[in-house]
């Protein structure tokens, strides 16, 4: 099975104390074969490191798309469905003059990070799709 060249490939995350509470995410990509690197800050207590996590993703996928469209996290929770623990995401995308709401999710493994960074491709990788078509 070949690869999806329109499909982000998520390859890396890592979580870096910024300081004065902060939080960085700094993440790897690949998409059609180039390496895409994209970081976010947020605050370092609760949702902030899995918020930095999701809108890195969302600069990665804007920059993977030659900014075709723009996107950014509305909300991101925890939240348990069916008795699994979530990662829920809802991302606002700005397209071609029109307003689009996006909704993805992913369960919680391990890592949390990277199940923020799931969640929010889930979301928008269908979305992706269209756009690179477009």
């Amino acid at each position: 099975m070949g690869t999806n060249k329109t499909r982000l490939r998520f390859d890396s995350a890592e979580l870096k104390s910024g300081g004065s509470q902060l939080c960085r995410a700094e993440l790897q990509f690949t998409f059609g074969g180039d390496q895409i690197k994209a970081a976010a800050i947020d605050s370092e207590a609760g949702l902030g490191p899995l918020r930095a996590a999701a809108a890195a993703t969302l600069i990665a996928i804007q920059q993977a798309v030659a900014a075709r469209f723009t996107c950014r996290l509305e909300d991101l929770d925890r939240v348990n469905a069916l008795g699994k623990e979530l990662i829920a995401v809802l991302i606002k995308v700005d397209f071609d003059g029109r307003e689009f709401q996006l909704f993805g999710s992913c369960q919680i493994g391990q890592d949390e990070a990277s199940s923020a960074v799931k969640a929010t491709l889930n979301a928008t990788n269908r979305f992706v799709d269209l756009a690179m078509r477009a």
